[in-house]
């Protein structure tokens, strides 16, 4: 049986994109968005703890559904269980530095291109 490590598991889930920050033309992955809390490997089974970006998010199947789809084909791999927190933990400074730049970009390109109120006077 060939094992796997939590690198190899951390490095499939960069291939989840969150739902809500590709809505903002900002694609980030899962890991980017510092949503995986923890990645813990026994006995070949996988459980991937995920951190929700809010309580009312409604996209728990879909990151159901991809952490299983991207797992699945690591060698050593025979079970997979994903966890979701309550969605009251996650902060922005989660995100990674390079995600954090990225929003910031894009907010700042939105600005420039908004259009100005006229000036009554």
């Amino acid at each position: 049986m060939t094992t796997c490590s939590k690198e190899d598991v951390i490095s499939r889930l960069y291939e989840i994109i969150d739902p809500c920050s590709a809505a903002t033309n900002v694609p980030l992955s899962i890991v980017e968005m510092g949503m995986v809390e923890n990645v813990e490997l026994a006995s070949g089974n996988v459980i991937v703890a995920l951190r929700m970006t809010s309580p009312m998010c409604q996209a728990l199947p879909y990151f159901q559904m991809e952490v299983e789809r991207v797992l699945a084909g690591i060698p050593g791999i025979d079970g997979v269980k994903c966890t979701f927190d309550h969605g009251a933990n996650w902060q922005p400074d989660n995100m990674t530095v390079d995600a954090q730049r990225k929003l910031a970009e894009r907010r700042e390109f939105v600005r420039s291109r908004a259009v100005k109120p006229a000036k009554t006077g």
